[in-house]
């Protein structure tokens, strides 16, 4: 990457590249260097568009292609997400400090003849650009712009295919529009707020469809799948989720925080769910936009304001009616098997002679299900955590200390690639471990929070305790 840091990335060709797969690439780089492959690429991206701005006098645009982006736009975005200013700005306050002209040049280090605009893609940070047919005119134009314009072209060639003049009509066979219906403006208009309905969000009230035919989902996928609505795009699944053979054939867009708008655009979609600031603002001008505030909402709010949405109040109170039942049931089966009151502890890695313990109800890895849902309980040094968490929360825990944090079950987060601790004594001597009460939990089935998720969870959660020995 040092060195190919130009070039068109994706997780799976650095994967392959070393011989491993992407998702235990991934968690080897999170694990070593406290950071994905993605933003490593960035860094390097940027500490060399810094070098180039700070002693050459190339244009933006030209550093852009340099280091891998495909104008100075994105260069410009990114240079200020990371640096915290502007390429401009950061150059002109060195500039005016006496020491900046003494300091060496590195610039031609670095190659600055232009190359064909990249394409890169990855889980953690999915940026995507296709230079083939691009028009000059358009290449510096922000985002939203450019999404205009391609609505207004959108607009004009609907208008031109459908409002033909007298002598188009006669010559391809098309009748002229009548006085009678091109004067039926109201007569449309009125039919198109039939057709939508007005809901308050965070972002102020949004006209949306009575009955969205189109929707794209960026994160919140489960919970749209529940209320009986196929998207047609989605972010990134996670490998394993509860959800992935449903949306197998669904459009992806990359990751839920950086969607491709252009990708999003050509969907045409009629309603667009959103997670946070940063999506909404880069994708409300597409579609109707809602932005769903999922951190500040419990899963019950949550889940009834997304059925609010998309026209599914009804199913929304359904779904937790039957879930709630679920759960009651299912507290019942382990309450008889002698379970209910015993302890859990929800485990993760476990390289470095040092363990992750899921401190939180907001933690994924089954933890809501496990710790808010069915009511269990830690050992009490992570439950005193657990009671005061207010959002994801987990702890490092050493080895030599970790039978203290040990519940009478134990699940692990499994992925590809996990640390093998099978002759680990200190983990085998843990009693959940010795006795077979260590239960693995997929990480994909666990990451998401959703009400598909948390379903297929709890039937696997109390399957695997039902199954487990018990405690003597």
């Amino acid at each position: 990457m040092q060195t190919y840091y130009k070039e068109i990335f994706s997780l799976e060709k650095l994967a392959k590249a070393v011989n491993s797969s992407p998702r235990t690439l991934s968690r080897l780089f999170r694990t070593r260097l406290q950071t994905s492959p993605a933003q490593y690429l960035i860094s390097i991206r940027m500490e060399k568009s810094k070098i180039l701005l700070l002693n050459t006098e190339a244009s933006l645009h030209d550093i852009a292609i340099a280091v891998g982006y495909p104008d100075g736009y994105y260069l410009g975005k990114m240079f200020k997400k990371y640096y915290g200013t502007s390429p401009v700005r950061y150059k002109n306050k060195l500039i005016t400090q006496p020491s900046w002209r003494d300091m060496p040049s590195q610039g031609a280090q670095i190659d600055i003849a232009r190359t064909q605009p990249l394409r890169y893609i990855d889980y953690d940070n999915h940026y995507q650009y296709n230079g083939e047919g691009e028009l000059p005119m358009f290449r510096n134009a922000k985002p939203s712009l450019l999404l205009t314009l391609l609505l207004c072209f959108t607009i004009v060639l609907s208008a031109c295919s459908t409002g033909t003049t007298n002598s188009n009509a006669s010559s391809n066979g098309t009748p002229t529009p009548s006085a009678e219906t091109s004067t039926g403006a109201n007569t449309d208009k009125a039919a198109v707020e039939a057709q939508t309905r007005i809901i308050s969000t965070v972002k102020g009230d949004i006209a949306v469809p009575t009955s969205p035919q189109r929707v794209v989902v960026l994160y919140l996928l489960g919970d749209v799948l529940a209320l009986g609505i196929k998207p047609i795009g989605v972010s990134d699944v996670s490998e394993g989720a509860a959800f992935e053979d449903e949306l197998k054939d669904v459009q992806k867009l990359g990751t839920w925080f950086e969607a491709s708008p252009e990708a999003i655009l050509a969907l045409n979609p009629d309603l667009i769910i959103v997670p946070s600031e940063e999506t909404y603002e880069a994708l409300h001008q597409i579609a109707p936009t809602v932005l769903v505030p999922y951190e500040k909402m419990s899963t019950e709010e949550r889940v009834s304001f997304i059925g609010q949405v998309v026209g599914k109040e009804d199913q929304a109170k359904e779904l937790f009616t039957d879930f709630h039942k679920k759960v009651e049931d299912s507290k019942q089966k382990l309450q008889e098997a002698g379970i209910l009151d015993h302890t859990i502890s929800i485990m993760e890695g476990g390289k470095d002679n040092s363990m992750a313990v899921v401190a939180s109800k907001q933690f994924g890895r089954g933890s809501q299900i496990i710790y808010e849902y069915l009511g269990m309980k830690a050992p009490e040094i992570i439950q005193q955590k657990i009671d005061t968490a207010t959002g994801a929360d987990g702890e490092s825990v050493s080895f030599e200390v970790l039978g203290k944090y040990s519940g009478d079950y134990i699940f692990r987060s499994s992925y590809d690639g996990m640390a093998d601790l099978t002759q680990n004594p200190i983990w085998n001597n843990i009693p959940a471990v010795k006795e077979g009460r260590l239960m693995e939990i997929d990480f994909g089935l666990g990451y998401y929070s959703d009400i598909y998720s948390l379903n297929v969870q709890l039937d696997y959660i109390v399957e695997a305790l039902l199954a487990a020995p018990r405690v003597k």
